[in-house]
C-alpha cells in the first residue's frame, strides 16, 4: 500500500510518499516546503491570513504530488500552530472543501508517540536509556525511551518561532537574550527533569529537522550527510562548537555557513539554544541524529 503523509509543521510542510512493506517502509518520494505558519502570530494564538494563503499552496502542491506518485491513502497532521490557533478552523475547512483533504491536527502527547514510533524505525534506540529530542517551530517533543519501550513523553510550547516570536532576539543575538530564553525553557521543561529522576540517561537522540542540520554541519568537510544513513553518532563537543558559532554569529554569516539549510538559519539560533539547555542538565554520552521523525511515525501506524 502507497501512503502518503503531510506533516504540516508550525515552520515547515513535510511531505512523505512510501510503499508499507512488512518489514516497514520504502521512501518513495519525499519533499518540504517552508511555510511559516506561526509567523506574527503564534504568539497571539492565531493564524494571520498571510500564514493561511501559504499553507494552502503548500498543501495544494503536496497534493499535485501525491496524485502524481498514486497514493492509495493520505494523512495530514497538524501540530503545534494548528493546536493553538483560535481560527484553524478557516483553513482546515478551506483545505477540506478546495482539496477534499481532511487535516488531522493532533495532541502533543500524540505527536510525541508518532515521533517515538519514527524514531524507533531508524535504529537509533539501543537498549540504554536515551531522551529523544524534536524541536519544532511551535512545540518541543521528548520522549524518554528505549529499543524495548517508551517511558514518558513531554510536548512542551517551546518550539523555535515561539521563542523567536516572545525574545525578539537582536541579529547578532545579546548575551542577556540567551539568558533569558535560556531560562525560560528551563523553567518550562521541569516535568521532564523531575520525570527524568527515575531513568539513567545516556543518549540525546535528535529527531530530524534541527538535528539534521547540526550533522550536516559537523559531517559537510568528509561529505558524510545524514540522508545517506538513518543515524549519525557525534561527540558533545561538536555540539558545543556549533552552538558558540551560532550565537555569535548575524543571519547573513549563517546564510553562509557550510551544512546550513536556508530556511533554517534564522531560527537555528532559538535551536542551539534549546539544546544547549537540555546538554546542560544531562549528562549525555553522546547526541544521534535520527533522520526519522513524526512522519515516518504516521506512515508506520497507518494501515489500510
Amino acid at each position: 500500500m502507497r501512503i502518503a503523509v503531510i506533516d504540516c509543521g508550525t515552520n515547515t510542510f513535510n511531505l512523505l510518499i512510501g510503499d508499507k512493506t512488512e518489514k516497514g517502509f520504502q521512501t518513495v518520494f519525499a519533499d518540504k516546503i517552508s511555510v511559516k505558519i506561526g509567523k506574527g502570530g503564534i504568539h497571539n494564538a492565531l493564524m494571520t491570513s498571510d500564514a493561511m494563503d501559504r499553507a494552502y499552496l503548500a498543501l495544494e502542491t503536496h497534493k499535485e504530488k501525491i496524485e502524481h506518485y498514486n497514493a492509495d491513502k493520505i494523512r495530514v497532521i497538524a501540530t503545534s500552530a494548528f493546536r493553538s490557533a483560535s481560527n484553524a478552523h478557516e483553513l482546515t475547512d478551506r483545505v477540506k472543501s478546495e482539496l477534499n483533504l481532511d487535516i488531522e491536527i493532533i495532541s502533543g502527547e500524540q505527536e510525541a508517540k508518532f515521533i517515538y514510533q519514527g524514531v524507533m524505525q531508524s535504529g537509533a534506540l539501543d537498549a540504554e536509556d536515551s531522551l529523544i529530542m524534536d524541536v519544532g517551530g511551535g512545540s518541543c517533543e521528548f520522549i524518554i525511551a528505549n529499543k524495548e519501550r517508551a517511558g514518558a513523553f513531554f510536548s512542551f510550547d517551546t518550539g523555535v518561532s515561539r521563542l523567536i516570536e516572545m525574545f525578539k532576539p537582536s541579529d547578532p543575538i545579546q548575551p542577556e537574550q540567551i539568558d533569558e530564553m535560556y531560562n525560560y525553557i528551563s523553567s518550562v521543561i521541569q516535568p521532564l527533569l523531575a520525570a527524568s529522576q527515575n531513568y539513567e540517561i545516556h543518549h540525546l537522540v535528535g529527531s530530524s529537522g534541527t538535528f539534521d542540520t547540526f550533522a550536516d554541519m559537523i559531517f559537510f568537510e568528509t561529505g558524510h550527510q545524514l540522508k545517506q544513513e538513518l543515524t549519525l553518532s557525534y561527540d558533545l563537543n561538536d555540539f558545543f562548537e556549533i552552538y558558540y558559532t551560532i550565537i555569535h554569529s548575524t543571519l547573513q554569516q549563517r546564510l553562509q555557513m557550510n551544512g546550513m539549510a536556508r530556511f533554517r538559519a534564522e531560527m537555528i539560533v532559538a535551536s542551539v539554544i534549546h539544546v544547549k539547555v537540555i546538554t546542560d542538565y544531562f549528562h549525555f554520552r553522546n547526541i544521534k541524529s535520527s533522520a526519522y521523525s513524526l512522519k515516518e511515525g504516521v506512515l508506520f501506524d497507518t494501515n489500510a
